[in-house]
């Protein structure tokens, strides 16, 4: 029992960080209680699931490729107790629904790692009823901002995070200030973008922040990763990571980037 309340905590922490009210507040003041939503791209779940709090009365279907973490999904929607959560194993340029199915979508964070990142805005028109609102938002780093009093700003970390990223097929990383142009391509009749920034600024998340900066670039296979493409050597990584520790201790160390968002309507 103590282990199970254990869990549910971890759980509830984990749906607070990477939640609704965090990554879809933009969608949510669209929901009904009775709606049915597609979450496309729904990964383990921590967003879907505030989503089912919003459509009580409705369906959330969360649809991710990776069977681990729709397993994970699975596992977190009945420890939640939300009855009204579906997981279907299914991808974005293909979705396995009838036309018109879903008064709502929400595709977070996926878009920028598509090939076909027009295909998969075609097929989430398909699949929204006429005057349907689709929720979307990826990230760009384009805009990001590294602050500090007295440290040196690491910086080149995100340079090389961009090169890796484009070379070996991860994300695009200035998605972002595309999603606009997509969706009206798609032939939505209404497109809305606009952009939040994500910021670390208090001590707490400034280190935090950094930490996991700084384990990213000790990391063997992500140094593998980076040298296997002659972005970085292993020694420059590890000076990166040593920077980030430094970072982190500076009082005026400051971190902030963009997220992009669109809400378009069928």
């Amino acid at each position: 029992m103590r282990g199970h309340a254990q869990a549910r905590s971890q759980l509830e922490a984990a749906i607070k960080a990477r939640g609704a009210d965090v990554y879809a507040g933009f969608l949510l003041p669209y929901l009904r209680s009775d709606m049915t939503v597609l979450d496309c791209g729904c990964g383990e779940a921590t967003i879907t699931l505030g989503l089912a709090v919003a459509v009580l009365d409705g369906w959330i279907v969360g649809v991710d490729l990776d069977r681990d973490r729709l397993m994970a999904a699975g596992r977190s929607t009945a420890a939640m107790g939300r009855s009204n959560v579906a997981c279907v194993v299914a991808g974005g340029g293909r979705l396995p629904f009838h036309d018109a199915a879903f008064d709502a979508v929400l595709c977070h964070s996926v878009l920028e790692t598509l090939d076909d990142p027009a295909g998969v805005v075609t097929e989430l028109r398909r699949v929204t009823k006429p005057g349907g609102p689709v929720g979307a938002a990826s990230v760009d780093y384009g805009g990001i901002i590294l602050a500090s009093e007295h440290a040196v700003t690491p910086v080149r970390f995100y340079d090389i995070r961009q090169q890796l990223w484009r070379a070996a097929g991860i994300a695009e990383p200035k998605m972002g200030r595309r999603l606009r142009g997509l969706f009206q391509a798609a032939g939505f009749a209404r497109v809305d973008a606009f952009a939040d920034y994500i910021s670390y600024g208090t001590p707490e998340r400034v280190r935090a922040f950094a930490l996991d900066r700084a384990a990213e670039c000790r990391d063997r296979e992500w140094q593998a990763l980076v040298t296997r493409h002659k972005i970085a050597s292993v020694e420059e990584l590890l000076s990166l990571a040593e920077a980030w520790e430094a970072w982190s201790d500076d009082p005026g160390a400051f971190f902030a980037f963009a997220w992009c968002r669109v809400l378009a309507w069928r």
